[in-house]
């Protein structure tokens, strides 16, 4: 793989990022020291030699991982539980993680694009179709009728309309759909504050959020407490660290609860962006001593939660799309086959 316009970052796709951590926790966890386990796959994917000896002096100099995956394009997410692993926990535990994460967000993304992309490609070319349609068919049919002094009857006359306005409806609504999408994404990521306020008036949204955050403080919760962390000790490193804005806030405001003198299981029930049965997990988890575990089951429920429902909806989503563009295909036969019965018709 070549180096793309002198940008190191370009180096390693989506794919190969997972195939890259993969081989980088099967080489630690085999034993091989790290610079000589980065320099060996890096050498694989064609790094040129100039770029590797930058990561082995920034890692002579005192760099970790962390600072070496930041390096190579890795998200701020990525960065974030590497760092926390290099200073509380096990690299190559959380490089597993790491993998399983980045392989389930893949697999997600190529779900959404393939129930998606037929029917997207089928409307665009029915609006381009109904609009070439309506540019030179349409207007030969009426001048037909007028030269003819055929009077149109209704029916055809409802067709005609319905195709002039099909594709400006559909394209309208396409273009909310995807000024939408991109909101969502712009706020996720320039603007949390704005997305947690807007994605409790939005149905969906709120559920898949409340699904995606339950997961994300939970499993990073575990991680803290299964590293020996107290509960209050393991919030206040997750505000102090601050990688994540999201469950930076959560735990702030965890934080101020517990300040107060309320419990944790209570504490939780007042982050509105949290599934309600995370409580029923945290005090059984307490009282059977075995908290952290019982998160960690949570997170891996709540993601399971998570993709069956995207996936279940996104199946919804297909016959829906599918059956607007029979409707269309029918009106744009009626439209060619009504007008030819009625001249023929009216001529006898």
């Amino acid at each position: 793989m070549k180096k793309k316009n002198g940008d190191i970052k370009k180096i390693l796709d989506k794919e190969n990022k997972i195939f890259f951590i993969k081989r980088l926790y099967e080489l630690i966890n085999h034993g091989y020291m790290l610079e000589d386990s980065l320099e060996f796959l890096l050498i694989q994917y064609e790094v040129p030699n100039d770029e590797i000896e930058k990561i082995k002096e920034k890692l002579s100099n005192g760099s970790k991982l962390s600072d070496i995956l930041g390096y190579l394009g890795y998200s701020k997410l990525i960065v974030g539980k590497i760092k926390f692993a290099e200073d509380y926990g096990r690299i190559e535990d959380m490089l597993l993680e790491v993998e399983t994460y980045l392989s389930i967000q893949k697999i997600q993304q190529e779900k959404v694009i393939k129930t998606l992309r037929y029917p997207l490609f089928l409307t665009l070319t029915l609006i381009s179709l109904i609009m070439v349609f309506n540019a030179l068919v349409i207007p030969q049919f009426e001048n037909i009728y007028t030269s003819s002094n055929i009077k149109m009857d209704l029916q055809t006359t409802i067709l005609i309309k319905s195709l002039y306005y099909i594709p400006k409806i559909i394209s309208i609504i396409f273009l909310c759909a995807i000024l939408g999408i991109t909101y969502i994404f712009y706020t996720i990521k320039y603007k949390p504050h704005l997305f947690l306020k807007s994605i409790m008036y939005i149905p969906k949204v709120r559920s898949y959020s409340k699904l995606y955050f339950s997961y994300r403080f939970s499993m990073e919760l575990s991680l803290f407490l299964m590293s020996g962390f107290s509960m209050k000790t393991a919030l206040e490193v997750m505000v102090e660290e601050n990688y994540d804005y999201y469950l930076t806030l959560f735990s702030k405001e965890i934080l101020k609860e517990l300040d107060k003198g309320i419990s944790f299981e209570d504490a939780i029930t007042e982050i509105k962006y949290f599934d309600k049965s995370m409580r029923k997990f945290v005090k059984h988890g307490k009282n059977n001593g075995l908290i952290d575990k019982e998160l960690k089951l949570f997170s891996e429920l709540m993601l399971d939660s998570f993709l069956t429902s995207l996936d279940r909806n996104l199946r919804k989503l297909q016959p829906i799309l599918f059956g607007i563009l029979a409707v269309v295909i029918v009106g744009l036969y009626m439209v060619i086959l009504l007008p030819i019965f009625n001249m023929a018709s009216s001529l006898r």
